[in-house]
């Protein structure tokens, strides 16, 4: 994928993205399979039954969703079972295009602050304005190049 199509398919799942945030419930309590499941008036027997398995085991389900250790095809396996479909969405915290720009600047203030100190120990410092407008520059630049190794 070239940088054009990175930057438009980030701006499109940004959009995406923010049509969601507000809409999205946050997880209860007790897990959403169990908060399904006593929806629906179906005892933890009759939801051991529809997988196949003991009641014991259901309970095992619903402790590992809560636990956060639950495998997303036994979650879908639960979910099937309680006629639900799963959806993973991952929500960033920031806009994609920040989160890029934020890594760009700090990457850019790591190899600028490292050519600034040894500018210093030559006795050929630049002052912190112009550091900082090479940062920017260098951040901007990365940006628009896609740099590869953003992220490593």
């Amino acid at each position: 994928m070239n940088q054009g199509q990175r930057l438009l398919r980030r701006r499109q799942l940004d959009r995406q993205i923010q049509t969601l945030k507000g809409l999205l419930p946050s997880t209860p309590e007790t897990g959403w399979v169990r908060t399904v499941r006593e929806a629906l008036g179906m005892s933890l027997a009759a939801f051991g039954r529809r997988l196949g398995i003991a009641q014991s085991t259901a309970h095992q389900i619903e402790q590992a969703e809560i636990s956060g250790s639950i495998t997303l095809n036994r979650l879908r396996a639960a979910a099937d079972a309680l006629g639900c479909d799963v959806s993973v969405v991952l929500i960033p915290r920031k806009p994609l295009a920040e989160a890029v720009e934020d890594r760009a600047f700090e990457l850019a203030r790591e190899r600028i602050g490292r050519v600034g100190h040894t500018m210093a120990l030559e006795s050929q410092s630049v002052s912190d304005a112009v550091l900082q407008e090479m940062i920017g520059s260098m951040a901007r630049e990365i940006v628009e190049r896609g740099d590869a190794r953003l992220w490593e």
